[in-house]
C-alpha cells in the first residue's frame, strides 16, 4: 500500500465532511487499494465519530473514551498504518484533487526525504506563514513571540521561524513542518520515533521534524501543491489561551532539545517572548475590537472642542476651558453609546443605522445639556452647532474611510449580491436556500469557475460567494484565493445548507463556522437588535410590571433587572439536542422560543431552535413577549 491517511478528529463534523470528501477523491489518483484513510476520533460529544462511521463505509474509524490529544491520537493511527507514506491530515483541511499525486512524486523522486510539507492558505485566502519554518533557536523563537518577525517577513535574521527568506512559491529544503499537512516516509518515521505524548496540541510537529533530520533524513517544503486550511475550530492563534498552551509546549521543546547555558537562554527569552505576546495579543484584540469607537470618541470630542473655541473667538463670547472640556467629553460619549446601540462599527456600513446615530447622538447632547448645572454651560448657539455636527459626524466619518481604504471599509449595498459557485445537480436546491433566507434583499449571479474572468471578477468583487463543495478542492483553493485578491467573502456550503465554511466576514475568523440567513443571530446586528429588545422590555418590566397572568412570575422584576445586567435574555434556546453546539452563542432564557406553544419531542425543540437562530425577528419577539404578559 502506497499511502496512509491520518485525520484526528475533536468537536469538528463541519470541517471533517469537507475533509474526507477532498481526501477521498485525492486518494483515487493514486489507484484502487494503493491507501487508506484512518479518522481517529478523540471523544468528540458532536456525533462526529459515528457520523463519520455511518456516511464513510471505506474509512477506518478509531473511537477514543476520552481525549487523548493531538499526538496520542495521531500514534494510535500510525500504528495501524500499512502505507509506505504517512500523511498527518488535520480535519479542517481540505485539499485539491491532484494533491497527493504531486506529493508522491516528488517524494519519490528524492529519495533523502523524510517529510514534505506544502503550501497552506485559510479560509480567506490568505498564505500561512506556518508552512514552513525553521529551528527555534532562542532568538529565532524571540522574534517569532514578540512580532518583531514582522518588521521584516523577508529577513532570514528576523524571520528564521518562518523561513523568511524562503519565498512562499519556492521549493526548499527545510527544517520544521506543519503537522496540519505532514507527509512522511513511513521508515523515517519508524526510525525517529512516533510523536512525543508530553505534547498536548502544539509543538509535537516541530519536535517530530528535528527529530527525522536527526536521524539523517530531509524535510522538504514542496510548494507546488497548496492546501485550504480553515484554522477554526482547532486553533485560536490570537487568544490567551493559546499563547499559554504554546507556552507550554515550546518549554517542553527546549528541555528536550537543549541543554546547559543554552537551554536556560532558550527558556528565558521564550517566557519573555511569551508574557510581550500575551500582553499585546490582549490589548491589540481590545484595540482592534473597537478602533473605530475610539476614532469616533477622539474626534468626536476634538470637533466640539474646536467649535466651542470657534465660537468664542468669532462671537467674543469667552467660554472657560473647563466647560468647553466637559462639553467635549459629553459629546464624544453621545457619539459612542449612539454607535454601540445602532451598531456604526458594524461593516459593511449601513446608511439607515449611521444616519440614527448621527440624531440620536445630537438629541442626547441636547438632553444632556439641560441637566448639568449653570456654570458648566455655554452659549446654545454653540450647542446647536455641536448638535448639528453630531448629526453628520458618523456619516461623514465613514464615507471618508470608505474612499481612504477601501479594501476595508465599504457601505453595504441596497441590494446585497451573492455569487454562487455550484454543481449543475445542487443549482436548484442552493438557489431556493439563499432566495428562502435572504429573500428579495439579494441578487442571485450563477458564476462560473474561471476566477480571472471580467465576469467573475465584475460580480464577485465585494461580494459574498457561496462555492459548493462538491465542486471539488481544486475549485475551493481557487475560490478562496481569488476572494482573497477580490475583496469578496468565500464561503464553502458543504451538504449541511445552514451553514457556510471559512471566509473574511467581520463576525467571524477565517475558517469559522457561520450560519447564513438573512436575519441569523450568527450575525452581529441581529445579536445587537435581540440585545436592544432585551434592555427596553427589562425597563418596561421595571416600571410598569410584568402583568397578572400565569407568566407574572416569570416576568418579575428580578429577572428583568438579570436581562438588564447580561446574565439572562427574555427568550431563549431549548437546548439539550444532539449538535446544539452548533447554534450561535446566547444566554439562559427566562422564557423558551416558542413559550405558548407545546413542546412535545427533542425534535420539536431542535425545529424551534434552529428556525429561531436563522430566522431571527424583534418585531416577533415582541409580539410574543406581549402576548406572554397579558396571558
Amino acid at each position: 500500500m502506497i499511502l496512509s491517511v491520518i485525520v484526528v478528529s475533536y468537536n469538528v463534523k463541519g470541517y471533517l465532511s469537507l475533509c474526507l470528501d477532498s481526501a477521498l477523491i485525492a486518494m483515487e489518483r493514486l489507484g484502487k487499494g494503493q491507501s487508506e484513510l484512518i479518522v481517529f476520533d478523540n471523544a468528540s460529544d458532536d456525533g462526529s465519530a459515528d457520523w463519520a462511521s455511518l456516511n464513510y463505509p471505506s474509512v477506518k474509524v478509531i473511537k477514543s473514551n476520552q481525549n487523548l490529544g493531538f499526538s496520542a491520537g495521531n500514534n494510535a493511527a500510525i500504528q495501524r498504518a500499512k502505507g509506505d507514506w504517512v500523511l498527518l491530515l488535520n480535519p479542517d483541511t481540505v485539499v485539491p484533487e491532484d494533491t497527493f499525486e504531486k506529493v508522491l512524486a516528488y517524494g519519490e523522486s528524492h529519495p533523502r526525504i523524510g517529510a514534505i510539507g506544502v503550501p497552506m492558505f485559510d479560509g480567506s485566502g490568505t498564505w500561512l506563514p506556518e508552512s514552513k519554518r525553521g529551528l527555534p533557536t532562542p532568538w529565532a523563537s524571540f522574534c517569532r513571540f514578540t512580532g518583531l518577525w514582522r518588521l521584516s517577513a523577508g529577513s532570514q535574521f528576523l524571520n528564521r521561524y518562518y523561513c523568511g527568506h524562503i519565498p512562499a512559491n519556492e521549493t526548499a529544503e527545510v527544517e520544521v513542518l506543519s503537522g496540519a499537512f505532514m507527509w512522511m516516509r513511513k521508515s523515517a518515521l519508524d526510525e525517529s520515533g512516533l510523536l512525543d505524548e508530553a505534547f498536548f496540541m502544539y509543538g509535537e510537529d516541530i519536535d517530530l521534524s528535528v527529530r527525522i533530520i536527526r536521524s539523517g533524513w530531509e524535510n522538504h517544503y514542496y510548494s507546488d501543491a497548496p492546501i485550504v486550511h480553515f484554522k477554526g475550530e482547532s486553533t485560536k492563534k490570537g487568544s490567551l489561551a493559546y499563547v499559554r498552551v504554546f507556552h507550554d509546549a515550546m518549554r517542553i521543546f527546549s528541555e528536550k532539545h537543549f541543554a546547559g547555558s543554552q537551554a536556560f537562554v532558550m527558556r528565558f527569552m521564550i517566557e519573555i517572548g511569551i508574557r510581550f505576546r500575551a500582553v499585546s495579543a490582549f490589548i491589540q484584540g481590545r484595540i482592534r475590537r473597537h478602533t473605530l469607537m475610539l476614532l469616533d470618541l477622539i474626534l468626536s470630542s476634538l470637533l466640539a472642542f474646536g467649535l466651542v473655541q470657534m465660537h468664542a473667538w468669532t462671537s467674543g463670547i469667552g467660554h472657560p476651558v473647563g466647560p468647553s472640556l466637559v462639553l467635549s467629553a459629553m459629546a464624544g460619549l453621545s457619539i459612542v453609546i449612539a454607535g454601540v446601540w445602532f451598531g456604526t462599527s458594524d461593516r459593511p456600513f449601513v446608511w439607515l443605522r449611521t444616519v440614527m446615530a448621527g440624531l440620536a447622538a445630537g438629541l442626547m447632547l441636547v438632553a444632556a445639556y439641560a441637566l448639568i448645572p449653570d456654570f458648566l454651560r455655554v452659549s446654545r448657539a454653540a450647542i446647536g452647532a455641536i448638535g448639528s455636527s453630531l448629526v453628520l459626524f458618523p456619516t461623514v466619518l465613514r464615507t471618508l474611510l470608505t474612499f481612504a481604504m477601501p479594501s476595508r471599509f465599504r457601505w453595504r449595498k441596497a441590494r446585497a449580491t451573492v455569487g454562487l459557485l455550484v454543481s449543475d445537480e445542487r443549482a436548484n436546491s442552493v438557489q431556493k436556500w439563499v432566495e428562502s433566507s435572504y429573500g428579495s434583499s439579494l441578487v442571485v449571479n450563477y458564476l462560473k469557475c474561471s476566477f480571472e474572468s471580467d465576469d467573475f471578477v465584475s460580480q464577485a468583487k465585494g461580494n459574498l460567494v457561496l462555492c459548493d463543495a462538491r465542486l471539488g478542492g481544486e475549485v475551493l483553493l481557487s475560490a478562496v484565493r481569488a476572494g482573497r485578491d477580490l475583496g469578496a467573502d468565500v464561503r464553502i456550503v458543504p451538504d449541511a445548507l445552514w451553514l457556510a465554511l471559512g471566509g473574511t466576514n467581520r463576525d467571524s475568523g477565517p475558517g469559522e463556522l457561520l450560519p447564513w440567513g438573512a436575519d441569523g443571530l450568527g450575525r452581529t446586528e441581529r445579536r445587537r437588535a435581540k440585545r436592544r429588545l432585551d434592555m427596553l422590555w427589562s425597563v418596561w418590566v421595571l416600571l410598569f410590571g410584568g402583568g397578572r397572568g400565569v407568566h407574572a412570575d416569570a416576568m418579575s422584576r428580578r429577572n428583568a433587572w438579570a436581562v438588564l445586567m447580561g446574565r439572562r435574555t427574555w427568550l431563549g434556546f431549548h437546548g439539550g439536542w444532539e449538535g446544539e453546539e452548533r447554534l450561535p452563542a446566547m444566554l439562559p432564557g427566562v422564557f423558551l422560543v416558542g413559550s405558548g406553544h407545546s413542546v412535545s419531542s427533542l425534535e420539536e425543540a431542535k425545529r424551534l431552535d434552529l428556525r429561531y437562530a436563522f430566522d431571527f425577528g424583534w418585531v416577533r419577539d415582541l409580539e410574543l413577549l406581549m402576548t406572554l404578559r397579558t396571558d
